[in-house]
């Protein structure tokens, strides 16, 4: 793997890119808008606007995974719905809304952007030792999940740290439409929960603690994970094919990228990176 430094944006957690714009996420749902087109002539992302997901004073969309689907909420739309998970462990809401994803339609306003909570999808089996959770004295594995949707075959794809013994996890299921599900009574939008019975697939992989950023391409999974200058978790990234059920493991600090990374994604077949703090990167598998 070859990975190469191009420019700067500004920190954060996940993002995701459709045409030329990068839609750069926080913890607590702020976005900022990049245009990426001056990167083709070798030029720098430029800052376009600044805005924050909907019902965020509702729901904590921590946006550890973010990515575009395969669907649009209305005929008509400029932007296909976009996916953000919850991760919300550090609210103080008293449903941690475990194994939930927000589902939002993306609307331009004029020279900037609203996103609109339209779904929520949650796993209903969060609370199952042997599918999901990890075993109980685990120590610090979070049982939130990533939630990415491969566009190309239109399946949703969880995957959750469990325990060293356990693993992670990787599900599949089919991708539900937008307009399935029942309201839910406090958000007022429709939330579709997934059982055991939807499962589609679901094989296991080596264990990584401390899940980032992540995003589906070509039959591949590319997921970052670890912290900034630690030997215990350090900065890494895995490509994980999808239908070999197999990965390979990129140490970043051995090709002297040592912060905590965040954002993966692609555009017009170059893979994107950033770490927390904004540098971002091309990466060449």
């Amino acid at each position: 793997m070859e990975i190469k430094e191009i420019g700067k944006i500004g920190g954060g957690q996940d993002g995701a890119i459709f045409g030329h714009l990068l839609f750069r996420l926080h913890h607590k749902g702020g976005c900022a808008v990049y245009d990426l087109a001056p990167l083709k002539e070798g030029g720098a992302p430029v800052y376009l606007t600044s805005f924050t997901l909907g019902a965020t004073e509702r729901i904590v969309p921590h946006c550890n995974s973010v990515c575009f689907g395969a669907e649009y909420y209305a005929e008509g739309d400029e932007f296909p719905l976009l996916y953000a998970n919850v991760y919300n462990n550090y609210a103080s809401a008293e449903n941690k809304r475990i194994g939930e994803c927000c589902v939002y339609r993306l609307i331009r306003e004029g020279n900037g952007f609203r996103a609109d909570l339209v779904q929520l999808i949650a796993i209903g089996f969060c609370e199952d030792a042997e599918l999901w959770k990890a075993s109980p004295d685990a120590h610090g594995v979070r049982p939130y999940a990533n939630f990415l949707v491969d566009t190309d075959t239109r399946s949703y794809y969880a995957y959750v740290m469990r325990d060293e013994e356990k693993g992670t996890r990787y599900f599949r299921f089919d991708l539900p439409s937008v307009h399935e599900g029942e309201v839910d009574p406090v958000l007022g939008v429709r939330r579709v929960e997934i059982g055991e019975g939807d499962i589609r697939d679901r094989f296991d992989l080596a264990f990584c603690r401390f899940i980032q950023g992540g995003i589906i391409n070509g039959g591949m999974l590319y997921s970052t994970e670890g912290f900034s200058n630690s030997e215990k978790n350090p900065p890494a990234i895995r490509a994980i094919d999808l239908n070999a059920k197999s990965e390979v493991y990129y140490h970043l600090p051995s090709l002297g990228i040592n912060e905590e990374p965040e954002m993966i994604d692609f555009m017009d077949g170059v893979c994107y990176y950033s770490d927390a703090y904004g540098n971002l990167f091309t990466v060449t598998f």
